[in-house]
């Protein structure tokens, strides 16, 4: 049996082997000058400088500071908004509670006042008449005794038509004698302003309580006057009427003397000729002016004109109500 020769190595496999090394060779060469021009290239950069960083932490922890006391003194500062808030509802629920005792007590004051008001102008009226009839006394004691004493001489005795007096229940005219004056009270006109002012402001009826009101002035005089109102159940109606008056003058001066008024032309004289035959003349006579009461007194009887005298204490004013006196006519 024939034996296997190995194969001697070709030399096309040597050949090639060393091709693959020498090329590989050739490429690190190429490499190594490619790198070695590049590195003569590289600029070499001078090493950094060594900073400082102390300064800089020191202002980093300062700012750390800073921004924890800021939120300290927000967090602070919103709890003082949260209790001034609260504080400000609680004054304002206080204040809301005051307001309506302050507007009650207003209330309760308004009414007690008019009250008040309303009593005085009766206790005035009262003091008045009471006054009055102690005047009116007064006067006829001293006349009585000036009678008594007096000379046995002739004087002229006046004598008026009718002699037994009567109350007054028709028309009347009103006058004021005071400090020798003599002045035409409006009190028609005055009640009619007074009408017409409370059907004007008279309201809802819940607010139709008793009160004062004030017109005028009207040709020299202002009336205050207390309204009541009241419920008719039975016509389903309100009834308003004034319980109560008091007319005062401007001025206290105001008017004409004695000696004005009985001149032809007067104010006084204009305003009797507009009187109807049966309207009584009612003077309102104050202690200073008896004597000019008598003469226009005269004067009225003279010309056949009802009169009513009305003697009044000094300083008292002139005055009405429904509970009051009826006007005498002699």
């Amino acid at each position: 049996m024939a034996r296997y020769k190995p194969a001697a190595p070709s030399d096309e496999g040597q050949d090639s082997f060393l091709d693959v090394v020498t090329n590989i060779v050739g490429i690190l060469i190429i490499l190594v000058m490619v790198i070695g021009g590049r590195v003569q290239q590289i600029v070499l950069a001078p090493p950094p400088a060594v900073v400082d960083n102390e300064p800089l932490e020191r202002e980093v922890r300062k700012l750390a500071e800073t921004v924890a006391s800021t939120e300290s003194e927000i967090d602070e500062l919103q709890a003082q908004a949260r209790t001034v808030a609260t504080a400000a509802a609680y004054a304002a629920d206080a204040r809301l509670q005051l307001t309506t005792a302050v507007s009650a007590a207003k209330a309760v004051l308004e009414r007690r006042k008019q009250e008040g008001e309303a009593a005085g102008v009766a206790a005035a009226e009262q003091r008045a008449r009471r006054e009055a009839l102690e005047d009116e006394i007064d006067r006829v004691r001293r006349e009585a005794e000036a009678l008594a004493t007096a000379p046995a001489d002739a004087h002229e005795i006046l004598a008026y038509p009718t002699p037994i007096g009567r109350t007054v229940n028709g028309e009347e005219m009103h006058f004021r004698i005071a400090g020798g004056r003599i002045a035409y009270i409006p009190l028609e006109e005055l009640f009619q302003l007074a009408k017409q002012h409370t059907q004007r402001h008279s309201g809802p009826i819940a607010q139709l309580a008793s009160r004062i009101e004030t017109v005028g002035p009207e040709q020299g005089f202002t009336l205050d006057y207390v309204i009541e109102a009241k419920i008719d159940q039975a016509r389903g109606q309100v009834l308003i009427r004034s319980r109560e008056w008091v007319v005062r003058p401007a001025d206290d001066a105001y008017g004409e003397t004695i000696d004005e008024a009985l001149q032809s032309g007067s104010r006084f004289r204009r305003v009797l000729s507009g009187a109807k035959p049966e309207t009584t003349i009612t003077l309102w006579c104050y202690p200073d002016s008896f004597a000019a009461y008598r003469q226009v007194r005269e004067e009225l009887h003279r010309l056949d004109i009802p009169t009513a005298g009305r003697p009044m204490p000094a300083g008292a004013p002139i005055g009405g109500s429904t509970e009051g006196s009826k006007s005498v006519v002699q």
